[in-house]
């Protein structure tokens, strides 16, 4: 009897749609079929469990799945993988070819997400800030086959700074230029990019110079946009 009075007094306190709301977090989603599997694997464990109930409430057939680490995906076969930039390189040797990586952009930099377009798989490159309905519309197009980019920032990416414009333009870089400016740009030494061309490392420094003369840069970092727009010359 006490514990009853004990309800019916917390209940008085909290509004009708405050309480329907703390009750139905208790519920789990009604079972329905579903037709898109989303496994989120990010370093903060509270955004990944916060999207998946978030994705299991909406009335789209989503079936979610956060985890810590992408070893605890034993079993479950995703349509999806969205990751952040801590925790790509783990998900990409597990993924299957024909699962869509989304990439969670929390204020990452131009060059670093021209770096990591340039280095995996990403299907999908979303602001942290995105909003439920918008991740939803990203989802459907890249389940479609098309990329999902942010306008702004593809804009920001392909123009950013004027190194190596013309260079690009006037096909001044030879195919071996092209390829150390593709391996600079994905963080490799000139050590490793020799090996993968086979090549010695003194001749990937000789073609570097080349091209840093070419395009009138310093720094290996800025050959970042300038990769892209090599990769993506239509948008220049």
């Amino acid at each position: 009897m006490v514990a009853d009075c004990a309800k019916v007094r917390y209940r008085r306190l909290i509004p009708p749609a405050v309480d329907t709301f703390i009750r139905g977090l208790s519920r789990r989603p009604a079972e329905r079929g579903t037709h898109m599997k989303i496994l989120i694997n990010l370093k903060s464990v509270l955004l990944g469990r916060a999207l998946q109930e978030l994705l299991e409430r909406e009335p789209e057939a989503y079936l979610a799945r956060a985890v810590s680490d992408i070893s605890q995906a034993d079993g479950f076969h995703p349509d999806f993988i969205v990751v952040d930039s801590c925790t790509i390189r783990n998900c990409v040797p597990f993924h299957d070819p024909d699962t869509k990586i989304v990439l969670l952009d929390s204020c990452l930099s131009d060059q670093d997400i021209t770096s990591m377009l340039l280095s995996f798989k990403i299907d999908g490159v979303l602001s942290a800030s995105t909003d439920l309905t918008l991740f939803k519309k990203a989802l459907e197009v890249v389940m479609s086959g098309q990329i999902w980019i942010d306008n702004n920032r593809v804009k920001s990416i392909v123009h950013n700074g004027d190194a190596g414009k013309s260079a690009v333009h006037d096909g001044a870089f030879s195919i071996k230029e092209r390829e150390i400016i593709m391996l600079v740009s994905q963080g490799f030494t000139n050590r490793v990019i020799g090996e993968n061309l086979h090549i010695s490392e003194q001749t990937v420094k000789t073609h570097l110079s080349r091209i840093f003369r070419k395009t009138r840069i310093s720094r290996r970092s800025q050959l970042v946009p300038l990769a892209m727009k090599l990769r993506m010359p239509d948008y220049t």
